[in-house]
């Protein structure tokens, strides 16, 4: 069976050993479920932005795949710029230079990481819910906030473009976080991550809240999942013929 992973730090075994990542975790259930040997090949490092580069670098393998696990808004949706950028759109020749710039995706099936995230510090804590706040009652006034509409836009031509391999791809909504900042983007995305997977013919998988949203699942930053937070996404995965919301096929 191959599989084909797609995804950002947490497909990459950010802050943990390879073997405790979800992605080799959940490989030894879907091994024994099986009854098969499994191939895994991680894309990791993805932005939105990478997929019409990864659609044709990776095109034997994307057709080859059995299954292919999507997670997209990861980056996106960890917000570390300016505030205030939230609320700027952006200009055409910032989207051509950032495509020009961006990087195609690594493939880290067996990766091992060394480095330690830091803690996120009380101050910075005391700021995001600022911001959160801030944001939170912008938007309930009825406020556009310009990141939102860019985000969505890429997202779904990014679904549209992987429509081709619809049968096999099964969307992760993305993982829940401490930081609130992130975790108000990622709900106030959430639902139009799944109605926009469904509409391209994807199958969708809501992974937001399969974590609790607790210290003892998460690293030091509050960002990352721990072994015990990988477990929990492994776990849940196995389960995706239970858990998964199916595009409505074609009659």
């Amino acid at each position: 069976m191959n599989v084909v992973v797609i995804g950002g730090c947490h497909v990459d075994n950010y802050g943990v050993q390879s073997h405790l990542g979800f992605v080799q975790q959940w490989a030894t259930h879907l091994k024994i479920s099986t009854h098969e040997a499994v191939h895994i090949n991680c894309l990791s490092m993805v932005k939105v932005e990478h997929i019409p580069s990864l659609i044709s670098q990776y095109h034997a393998e994307l057709m080859d795949a059995d299954l292919i696990i999507l997670q997209l808004g990861h980056y996106e949706l960890s917000w570390r710029k300016r505030f205030s950028e939230l609320f700027q759109a952006e200009s055409s020749e910032r989207i051509a230079n950032t495509i020009y710039r961006s990087t195609l995706p690594k493939s880290l099936a067996t990766a091992t990481f060394s480095h330690k995230p830091t803690h996120t510090s009380q101050r910075e804590q005391l700021k995001n819910g600022i911001k959160t706040a801030i944001l939170s009652t912008y938007y309930q006034l009825g406020g556009e906030i310009p990141f939102l509409n860019q985000f969505r836009n890429k997202l779904t031509k990014a679904l549209t473009l992987l429509s081709a391999y619809q049968d096999k791809i099964v969307v992760l909504t993305p993982f829940p976080t401490l930081n609130k900042l992130d975790q108000w983007l990622r709900k106030k995305n959430n639902s139009f991550i799944i109605e926009s997977a469904l509409e391209a013919g994807l199958n969708v998988a809501d992974t937001f809240d399969a974590v609790p949203r607790q210290k003892a699942y998460f690293l030091a930053d509050g960002v990352h999942l721990n072994s015990l937070g990988h477990m929990i996404i492994a776990l849940y995965l196995s389960e995706l013929p239970l858990l998964t919301y199916h595009a409505e096929q074609p009659t």
